[in-house]
Formats: structure tokens, C-alpha cells, sequence
């Protein structure tokens, strides 16, 4: 299954981080972002990702949802989901999956169409979510 185009590139930043213990060893990791996407859409991005990290050394599952909020006036809304991993470099985590566009103005109406394969980096020493998101074919 190979990946199309881009749709554009995101560089967030972590305004709040939230741990809530699911009992024994369990927690899910909450974490609000906000920054600017660049791309076939411009403007700035919100969301909160979902993380419910285990053993450090396993990958684990992720959720997202955001808004981005197009330099065109229109907005977009996102989901997405995947699987997370350490990369082995420090305290960073790389993500993969699958993503989910929504919007409700006719120029963009080819959004609700696509499903789009998002990859990125988190560093939780600077705060940032930085990566990429493509037509997945």
C-alpha cells in the first residue's frame, strides 16, 4: 500500500500534559497541541493526543482528534489512531497511522475522501509533535 502525496507538514507544541492512572500499572497519557500546519492547507492546528503507553521497550496504541483552523476560513476536523514506539534516541516516540479528514466547505469536499497516513516525532523533552501527513492509496 504506498503513499501518495502529501497533504502537509505539522509543527505543534504540548500546552498541557494530563497522566491518568487506569488502575494497577495502567495509564493513559493526555497531551493538548497547538501549531501551524503547512501543506495544501495552511493555518493553524489544535488537538489532543490520547497515548496508553506500557513497557517502555513495546509499542502501544495512540488516539487524536484536532481542529485545524485554515488560513481560507475553513475548518477541518481530524481523527486519527495508530501504534507508537521509543525510538531509542533520548525520550522520543515515533508515531504511525492511519488519519481521518472532515470538513464542510465545497473546496475541500475531496478531504472527506481520503484517508491519510500520518507519521511523527514526540519529543517530551522540548514539548513538540512534528511530522507529516499523506494520501494513503
Amino acid at each position: 500500500m504506498p503513499f501518495g502525496d502529501s497533504l502537509g507538514e505539522f509543527v505543534l507544541k504540548a500546552t498541557s500534559v494530563r497522566t491518568v492512572p487506569l488502575g494497577g500499572e495502567l495509564v493513559r497519557i493526555e497531551v493538548d497541541f497547538v501549531g501551524d500546519v503547512k501543506g495544501q492547507v495552511t493555518g493553524r492546528h489544535f488537538g489532543t493526543l490520547l497515548s496508553y503507553p506500557t513497557d517502555p521497550k513495546r509499542p502501544y496504541t495512540w488516539t487524536y482528534a484536532g481542529r485545524t483552523l485554515a488560513d481560507s476560513g475553513a475548518i477541518i476536523r481530524t481523527t486519527s489512531e495508530g501504534t507508537a514506539v521509543r525510538t531509542g534516541n533520548g525520550h522520543k516516540i515515533r508515531f504511525r497511522g492511519a488519519q481521518r479528514f472532515i470538513t464542510d466547505d465545497p473546496q475541500l469536499a475531496d478531504f472527506n475522501h481520503l484517508i491519510g497516513a500520518i507519521e511523527a516525532e514526540a519529543d517530551p523533552m522540548t514539548m513538540t509533535l512534528t511530522g507529516v501527513a499523506c494520501v494513503w492509496r
